[in-house]
């Protein structure tokens, strides 16, 4: 309930408004001091759109989908070879960017948490597709496959490309272009035309692909939940439409994300919508590691398609609890992170509340209204089409 009220749309609101960014900077040259409004009005426009296209227009949704997911990909290849070619023909700041590359590096712990946020939010699509497993063939097989070799070439490529960028930005430069430090890279080494013009609108369109891929994972969680009897409203939200669609679920995550567009104070935005959804996922994944440690002790004989490695599981258990308590560390004077009109634990406070009331309508749902007896899937299974 977490990850539909506060995960998903928070983080569909995100990348809506890094969508927006991408294409006002194609249209003005400027990273950043963009009109808050108008990145919230392409924001609320991509989320519709994307709504629309999974909710009418299916398999074209999914090609859609996947022709901007290899435009990113291909993007992405882009900025390692067009950053390798600048630095080799001496175009680069190498200096700048790595020689005395941690200086400055602040040694405060909300720092790192901060930084933390971030990086898990940018790898937080690999488990997209567990909300889809009723549309997946052979999941025991393909959903490990997928999750794992997403994630390697995912992490491949992002690493690649952040040093592409420090081979051609100083980290001055880096800091100042805030989200759209792409296209500051770009407009840098291919010129005005081509780098300022034509690939941040691309870059736009391959975060539009995330959003798409986000109202599609989130769409089904909140339909699956529907039908088990997790959320009120059963029989609306766990309906198939006549275009093999959840419309009901994409309709209530489409109003959710534009509720976190345009509720955040402005300016920022962006890492208030960040940390408010990976607070609530980290506290969730930590939990659930801890569970399973503990069913492998108290249900040995329970089958096992696959199994987590151990250090995955210490990794993920230590990520989780830096994270949850030093998000209430008050930060640094020079610490990144949320900062302004926007105090230090209103992020996490406020997903603890958002927390608090899905744990309320749980109980209400499941023990009072027993909602699982009574759900579509009690007795029978119904998936799509």
């Amino acid at each position: 309930m977490s990850s539909i009220a506060i995960c998903s749309p928070s983080s569909l609101a995100a990348d809506s408004v890094i969508t927006g960014t991408y294409f006002l900077y194609a249209a003005t040259g400027r990273a950043v001091e963009h009109s808050e409004w108008a990145q919230r009005v392409i924001g609320l426009s991509v989320v519709m759109l994307c709504a629309l296209l999974h909710g009418f227009f299916v398999r074209l949704a999914i090609r859609v989908q996947s022709a901007l997911t290899v435009v990113k990909l291909l993007l992405l290849l882009l900025i390692v070879v067009v950053g390798v070619c600048a630095w080799a023909k001496g175009n680069g700041a190498p200096d700048a960017g790595f020689r005395d590359a941690f200086h400055g590096t602040s040694v405060h712990p909300s720092a790192y948490l901060s930084a933390l946020f971030k990086v898990m939010f940018a790898y937080s699509g690999f488990n997209a597709l567990n909300y889809s497993i009723d549309e997946l063939k052979n999941p025991v097989r393909n959903l490990p496959r997928a999750a794992l070799g997403g994630l390697l070439v995912t992490t491949v490529l992002y690493v690649a490309s952040n040093a592409a960028y420090f081979l051609v930005l100083d980290p001055e430069t880096v800091r100042r272009s805030s989200t759209a430090v792409a296209g500051v890279f770009f407009t840098n080494t291919l010129g005005n035309v081509w780098g300022q013009r034509i690939v941040p609108v691309l870059i736009g369109l391959a975060t539009l692909g995330n959003v798409m891929c986000g109202v599609f994972a989130a769409s089904r969680l909140i339909f699956e939940a529907a039908r088990e009897g997790y959320l009120p409203g059963g029989r609306v939200l766990g309906e198939i439409s006549r275009f093999q669609s959840p419309l009901a679920a994409l309709a209530v995550n489409c109003l959710m994300t534009a509720l976190f567009i345009v509720t955040p104070p402005a300016g920022e935005a962006y890492a208030f919508l960040i940390d408010i959804g990976v607070y609530p996922l980290w506290l969730f994944q930590g939990v659930a590691v801890i569970g399973l440690l503990v069913m492998r002790r108290t249900h040995r004989d329970l089958p096992r398609p696959f199994k987590a490695w151990h250090i995955a599981n210490a990794v993920t258990i230590a990520c989780a609890a830096f994270m949850l308590v030093v998000a209430f560390v008050k930060p640094s004077e020079d610490a990144a992170g949320t900062s302004g009109s926007i105090p230090y634990w209103a992020a996490p406070l406020t997903a603890l509340a958002f927390i608090a009331l899905s744990c309320g309508l749980w109980y209400i749902q499941i023990v009072y209204r027993r909602g699982l007896e009574r759900s579509l899937y009690h007795g029978k299974h119904a998936g799509f089409g």
